[in-house]
Formats: structure tokens, C-alpha cells, sequence
């Protein structure tokens, strides 16, 4: 078990802002009590930023939210559980005294900042309810207060931006707002969990930057909840792992990645995606999937109710790509480069305004729905979030068994039972699953009965939408060898979309990039990630690599 204090405590002088000793948090469930913290301890000093890492379900965010006694009704904090917050004691403290506390002297920055933001305020009034609720100052004081604060996070036009509502912002732009709340009245705390997850790689090394910018102009100290480790090397001074809610091992940055001591750490960082897609075989010219000049252009509305002006914005601007089979071929690009709605509209899932599209020799953009039924079982997606994509009140042989049944696979109930259940083993899946349902699930395991849906009609080619993305680390490694393993049995092509280079690296043939609804660069995988030769792809691959773009 790890030692409840820091290897180099007291060592570099920095005066010791919070100190948690032995947390502990049970929560009641149906079935009993889920001991979801134990003895954790860690220390933070004025100034610096430690790290909490581990997979969903280690227990960071609970221990992030004990510390801001933010947790829900069927939790427990444990008697022996000590925080000490500037020589004040966190636990023993009324809820009067805790709503002073939060966003004064400690602030905490959410995962996902759409659920975080009230959709009926503006911004200027969620920063400024912020404000008033610690300060007391005129409204006219507390607006110019906002608005600075949104030019401190670099929010473009930061005046016209405190009228607009939160989903009239893009997801860096939302999360630089929680970064301005949390910010509003300097506090000497700042924890952010997973701040980075659901944005793209580059927008992810400048609110990390921006983060670092801030930390050190105004002297405070961080705790960074993440399960990317690239991140934690390069902001971090101090790292906690965390396993099954306990502090597996602590150590300085560096030398916990240059010696990891626990088997779990080592665990961790073997799970950076790795390894190449296997060489093609030689002289395979054989084409699965060709598009030719596709373009896909939506109407959009500017202006007021009585004055519109109408517009048309090119999503897909006249694209050509050609997919061997066998191949993997990836699509990457920041969010709203079209990389969605081109695999899409070559799939014929949404429709193209011009350009031609063949499958397997046939072309396929005159079709319609009737058309493409028969074409339907040898091409299939796997979507971004699984949850999402799975029927709720579906059992996991329905959902799977769906497909079948709907393109006359299988001459009977008990054949379509067998493909069922070796699709889930295929997946890596035990076969006994089949009454279950998709909530009693983890998110890796999900992924895994979203692509035994799409393995079980024996498809030519599946289409792969960011996959990988809301995964952890060592699950997306797990993702990767299976998709792998599946290609090279069943001769599978992919058309893989995604922002994580690194994904691309470890799985794709060839890669395309795609800005604005154009293909900017594209070749093999190696000589685009090496020797990018435009500067959007070699910030991309700063972003991915480096973070440091």
C-alpha cells in the first residue's frame, strides 16, 4: 500500500496548501454498500499541480468532489477521513461555511461543460451570479468583471460572447467559460476533472495551456483528474494512481514514469497505444469503397425572423478516396472538418448534392433506401458512443439478433443464436451475456457489443466513428487489438474517423486530413505523422504527441 505522505514533503519549501488524509466514501446501493474510496491521502502545495490518475471507476472524481463535499445523498464520508484546506477542516464544516468556501478559496472545473452550464442564462449572468454570490459589487462592476474574465481564457470578442448562451459556443469555448467561473474569485485551489475529454486534440493543448498560464500567474495550486498520461507528464509535478479507489502509487512525475514500482502503474503506461496496421498484402488493387467529386452542402439561416438570409455551407467540398480492401484508411481533422458527414454520405446514411460513389464495383449514389437494402449487411458502422447507438430496452442477443433478422441472415432462430454468440466471442465477449442489458456494462464493453453487432453479418466494411474516444487508455488499447485481430481473419476494410493521432498511428494503412470540408494532406501513415507538410497537420500531430502546440 502507498505511503499516506509525499516522498518529497517539505522538501522544496513551498508552503502546504491542502493536506487529505485517509478519505474514505461509501455509497448505498440496491444490492448493499460500494466502498468507492479507501484511505486515500495526498498533499498539494501552494503553487503546483499534482495528478490523479487511473481508469473510470478508480475513484478520482469522488475523491475531487469529498474534498468540495459535493457528493450526493447516498454517500458517506468515513470517520477517519481528515481535509485540510489552509489550516481550515473541510470535513467538520457546516454547508454555510462550504458554500463560502467553494469557489473562494477552492474551485472545481467539470468533465462535461454542456451539463455543467444552465442552458436558460447567458454567460455574462452565470459569471456574474459567480461574482455576487462572494463579492459585493454593482452589476455594471461585476459585468466588466466577466468580461475580462472571458478575455483572460481568450474567448474571441469577450463582450458580445456574455450575451450568447452556452450552446451557442463550440466545446473549447464552453469549457474556457467553467475555466472563468472557476476563476472569478481566485482561488487558491483549482481541481479539473478531466477538463480535456471530449475536445479535440488541439483545442486540448490550449485549455491545458491555458490552465498552466493561469496557474502560474496567479500562484495556484491545481489537481488534475485525467486518465491521459501524456497530459499528466507534461503539466504535472506530482503523481497519485489510483485503482479501485485506492492510491496504488505516488511519486514525483518523472520518476514515476522513468520507475514505475506497482504493477498497475506499469499496467497504465504500457497502454499508450501501440504497434502498426499489418503490411498489405503485395499488389492488392482491389477497391472496396470509391468516391469520386463528392461533395455534401447544407443550407444554413443567417439573419432574423423577417430579414433571412439564406447560405450554403460545403460540409463535404468535392472529395475523392479510394479504399482497398484489407485496408485501414483514416479520416482526421478537428471538429467540424466534415470527416462525420463524408463517411456518412459514402455509406449513403445522409445524402450528397454531387459526385459519384461505388461500392465493390456497384455504384451506389442513385440509390435510395429500397436500393441500398440489399447492400446494407456487407457494410456497417460502429458509432462514437455506444450507449447511445444500443437500444436500452433491448437484451444484448435482441440487439445483436436485429440485424440478422432484418436482412434474412441465418435459416433459422437457433443458427441466428449461434452467429449471435460468436459474434460476442469474436468481440472478446463471454457468450453467456445474452439476456443482459446495456446499463449493466462498462463503456470498453459497450464498444465490444457495438462492433459484435456489426461483425455478425460478416460485413466487407465497416465504418468506424471515433471509436476509441470516450474510452480509457488501456481499453482503447484492447479496442485497437481486436479491431486488428478481426481484419486480418475476415479480410475486414475500415474507414476509420477520428481526432487521435496516436489511434491512427497504431491502426490505420494510409490517412487522410481533412480541414473545412477539404483533404489537405494525405499518404501513408508514417510519412503524414513524421514529415507533415502542411502546418494544420504538423499542429495536429504537436497537439497529439507533444501537447505543446
Amino acid at each position: 500500500m502507498a505511503p499516506a505522505e509525499r516522498h518529497d514533503l517539505g522538501k522544496h519549501g513551498r508552503e502546504l496548501i491542502l493536506d487529505a488524509r485517509n478519505i474514505g466514501v461509501d455509497f448505498k446501493v440496491e444490492s448493499g454498500v460500494v466502498n468507492a474510496v479507501r484511505d486515500v491521502s495526498f498533499q498539494l502545495h501552494k503553487g503546483e499541480t499534482i495528478a490523479l490518475v487511473g481508469e473510470s471507476g478508480s475513484g478520482k472524481s469522488v475523491t475531487a468532489r469529498t474534498i468540495m463535499k459535493l457528493l450526493t445523498k447516498r454517500a458517506t464520508i468515513l470517520p477517519d477521513t481528515r481535509i485540510t484546506l489552509s489550516g481550515k477542516d473541510v470535513v467538520g464544516m457546516s454547508d454555510k461555511a462550504m458554500r463560502k468556501l467553494r469557489g473562494n478559496d477552492i474551485a472545481m472545473i467539470f468533465q462535461e461543460p454542456m451539463s455543467s452550464l444552465n442552458p436558460v442564462y447567458t454567460i455574462g449572468q452565470q459569471i456574474c451570479e459567480i461574482i455576487h454570490l462572494h463579492n459585493r459589487v454593482s452589476r455594471d462592476e461585476a459585468m466588466k468583471r466577466a468580461e475580462k474574465l472571458l478575455e483572460e481564457v481568450q474567448i474571441p470578442e469577450p463582450r458580445a460572447r456574455l450575451n450568447n448562451y452556452p450552446h451557442q459556443l463550440s466545446g473549447g469555448q464552453r469549457q474556457r467559460v467553467m475555466i472563468a467561473m472557476a476563476l472569478a474569485n481566485r482561488p487558491d485551489v483549482l481541481i479539473a476533472d478531466e477538463p480535456t475529454t471530449a475536445l479535440d486534440v488541439t483545442v486540448q493543448a490550449q485549455i491545458l495551456n491555458l490552465i498552466k498560464d493561469l496557474k502560474d500567474k496567479y500562484g495556484m495550486a491545481v489537481i488534475l483528474i485525467t486518465h491521459d498520461l501524456t497530459i499528466v507528464r507534461q503539466f504535472s509535478e506530482y503523481v497519485y494512481v489510483m485503482q479501485n479507489g485506492r492510491v496504488q502509487e505516488h511519486n514525483e512525475t518523472e520518476q514515476l514514469f522513468a520507475n514505475p514500482r506497482h504493477a498497475y502503474t506499469r499496467h497504465l503506461l504500457a497502454s499508450e497505444p501501440k504497434g502498426t496496421a499489418l503490411p498489405l498484402a503485395e499488389g492488392a488493387h482491389d477497391v472496396v469503397l470509391e468516391g469520386k467529386e463528392v461533395k455534401v452542402a447544407f443550407t444554413l439561416k443567417r439573419g432574423g425572423f423577417f430579414k433571412p438570409d439564406f447560405f450554403e455551407l460545403k460540409a463535404v467540398d468535392n472529395l475523392d478516396i479510394k479504399l482497398m480492401r484489407h485496408e485501414t484508411l483514416g479520416i482526421v481533422g478537428e471538429s467540424g472538418s466534415g470527416k462525420t458527414t463524408f463517411g456518412q454520405a459514402l455509406i449513403r446514411l445522409i445524402g450528397n448534392q454531387g459526385g459519384q460513389i461505388w461500392f465493390d464495383g456497384e455504384r451506389i449514389d442513385g440509390k435510395d433506401r429500397k436500393g441500398m437494402r440489399p447492400l446494407r449487411s456487407r457494410m456497417q458502422i460502429v458509432f462514437q458512443d455506444p450507449f447511445a447507438s444500443l437500444n436500452p430496452r433491448m437484451s444484448i442477443r435482441q440487439i445483436i439478433e436485429e440485424g440478422l433478422i432484418v436482412n434474412g441472415i441465418g435459416a433459422n432462430t437457433q443458427e441466428r443464436i449461434d452467429r449471435v454468440r460468436q459474434a460476442l466471442v469474436d468481440a472478446g465477449l463471454p457468450d453467456t451475456i445474452l439476456n443482459r442489458f446495456p446499463h449493466e456494462f462498462s463503456g470498453g464493453q459497450r464498444q465490444r457489443i457495438a462492433i459484435a453487432r456489426a461483425i455478425a453479418l460478416e460485413p466487407e466494411f465497416i465504418l468506424l466513428d471515433e471509436p476509441t474516444s470516450a474510452l480509457d487508455l488501456s481499453v482503447q488499447a484492447q479496442i485497437i487489438d481486436l479491431l486488428r485481430k478481426l481484419q486480418n481473419e475476415r479480410g475486414l476494410s475500415y474507414l476509420f474517423i477520428s481526432h487521435d493521432l496516436k489511434v491512427v498511428r497504431a491502426l490505420c494503412h494510409r490517412v487522410m486530413v481533412m480541414q473545412h470540408g477539404q483533404i489537405v494532406e494525405q499518404g501513408p501513415v508514417n510519412e503524414v505523422l513524421i514529415n507533415p507538410k502542411t502546418e494544420y497537420t504538423a499542429r495536429l500531430v504537436r497537439a497529439a504527441f507533444e501537447i505543446a502546440a
